[in-house]
């Protein structure tokens, strides 16, 4: 026969699933944060449109001369 402990609750399964989805969700995040600045050239920003595309490198060949 079980004898329950004064001190002691009942283990509830559900808040140890979320606990241990809580850590696999920052455990992710973490390893896509580690990932992203480490490829900084991703957010480069480029020109969207063929005119936007065009004022950029005539800007470019500006700075050189």
């Amino acid at each position: 026969m079980r004898q329950d402990h004064p001190q002691r609750q009942e283990e509830n399964p559900k808040p140890a699933l979320r606990d241990v989805l809580l850590l696999i969700g920052a455990g992710i995040l973490l390893a896509a944060f580690l990932a992203l600045i480490g490829h900084a050239d991703w957010f480069r920003l480029r020109p969207v449109s063929t005119a936007a595309s065009a004022m950029s490198a005539a800007a470019s060949q500006d700075k050189g001369a």
